[in-house]
C-alpha cells in the first residue's frame, strides 16, 4: 500500500496547493477591477492634460527648457515592474523589450522622428520603480542610479514628486538628452502592450499618439473623456507652461504606474487561475492512478483468496 498512501498524500498537498492558488486568483481579480477603475479614472484627467498642453506650447515665445530637443548622447529609461512575483509574463515581457532595446537603442533615439538612427554612441542609464525592475536590470547587466520600489505600492503625486525632480534636474542639467519611460498598459484582462514613452524632452507626437489611444479605448468601453475646447491663457503662455509641463510629466507617470498597477493584477489573477486549473487536472489524473492501483490490488485479493479456496477443495 506504499504507492496508493504516497499518492493520497500528494493528493493532498495538490489538492491544499489548488486552493491557495484559488484564493489568490480571486484576491487579484478584486485588486484589478480597483487598478482598472483607477486607470480608468485617470484618462480623462490625462487627456485633459496633454490637450491644455497641445494647445499652449505652439505659442510659447521662448523655448523651454523641458521643450528643448539635444542630440541623443545619454538617455534615461524609467523602468516600471512590479514588487512581487506570481504575475505570469507580466515581469517576462518586460525584460524582453528592455533587452530588445539595449541591443537595438537607435529604438531609443529614433522615438517621435519616424526614422531609425543610428545610436553606437549612446550610453543608456536606468531608474526602477518596483523590485523587480531593479532586479531585472542587474540581470541584464545593468545598474540603477536609482530605485523607487515605494512608488509601486502607493501611487500618488505625493510619492512621485521625487522622482519628478530628479528627472527635470538631470534634463536640466544636460546629464541627459532624453528621458524615456517602459511600462505596461492595460488594453482588457487578456492583453497587455509593453510601451516606450517619451518624457523630455516633452513631445507632441507622444501626447498625441497617447490621445488617439485614450479616443479609441473610451469608444471601446463607453468612456467619456471630455470634448476639445479652446483656452484662453493668461497672464501668458510662457508662465503657464512653466507651471503645466511639471504636471504634464507627472500625469504621465501616474498614468503608467495605474496602467501597470491593472496589468500586473490582471497578469496575476490570470497565472493563478492556470495554476488553479492546472492543480485540478493533476488531482483528477492522481485520483485515477489511485483507484487504478486501488482496483488492481482488489483483484489481485480476491484472485489470491479464490486460488487458496480451490486448492482446500
Amino acid at each position: 500500500m506504499a504507492g496508493t498512501l504516497d499518492i493520497k498524500r500528494r493528493i493532498n498537498s495538490i489538492s491544499n496547493t489548488k486552493k491557495v492558488t484559488k484564493a489568490m486568483e480571486v484576491v487579484s481579480a478584486a485588486k484589478m477591477k480597483k487598478a482598472v477603475d483607477r486607470a480608468l479614472s485617470l484618462r480623462p484627467y490625462a487627456k485633459a492634460m496633454y490637450e491644455l498642453f497641445a494647445n499652449v506650447a505652439p505659442h510659447a515665445h521662448k523655448e523651454h527648457p523641458l521643450l528643448t530637443v539635444r542630440d541623443t548622447e545619454n538617455v534615461l529609461v524609467i523602468l516600471i515592474a512590479s514588487n512581487k512575483g506570481l504575475c505570469g509574463s507580466y515581469n517576462a515581457s518586460l525584460t524582453r523589450t528592455v533587452r530588445s532595446m539595449l541591443e537595438k537603442p537607435e529604438i531609443l533615439v529614433s522615438l517621435n522622428k519616424g526614422e531609425m538612427m543610428d545610436a553606437s554612441h549612446v550610453t543608456i542609464d536606468f531608474i526602477t520603480i518596483g523590485k523587480r525592475a531593479a532586479h531585472m536590470i542587474k540581470i541584464l547587466g545593468k545598474d540603477s542610479i536609482a530605485t523607487f520600489p515605494e512608488i509601486a505600492k502607493q501611487k500618488n503625486s505625493d510619492s512621485i514628486s521625487p522622482l519628478v525632480k530628479m528627472i527635470f534636474e538631470m534634463y536640466k542639467e544636460e546629464k541627459y538628452d532624453k528621458v524615456v519611460i517602459i511600462y505596461t498598459d492595460f488594453v482588457n484582462a487578456l492583453k497587455q502592450n509593453q510601451k516606450i514613452r517619451q518624457l523630455l524632452p516633452v513631445s507632441k507626437e507622444d501626447l498625441a499618439e497617447q490621445l488617439t489611444e485614450m479616443d479609441n479605448i473610451a469608444k471601446k468601453n463607453n468612456i467619456k473623456l471630455g470634448e476639445n475646447v479652446k483656452y484662453l491663457i493668461e497672464p501668458s503662455n510662457e508662465i503657464v507652461l512653466k507651471a503645466l509641463i511639471p504636471k504634464v510629466i507627472e500625469s504621465q507617470i501616474l498614468h503608467a504606474l495605474y496602467e501597470s498597477a491593472a496589468s500586473e493584477e490582471s497578469s496575476r489573477m490570470l497565472a493563478m487561475k492556470s495554476a488553479t486549473d492546472a492543480a485540478g487536472e493533476i488531482v483528477d489524473d492522481l485520483k485515477l492512478t489511485y483507484n487504478k492501483i486501488r482496483q488492481s490490488k482488489i483483484t489481485q485479493e480476491i484472485s489470491e483468496i479464490s486460488a487458496g479456496r480451490a486448492a482446500l477443495e
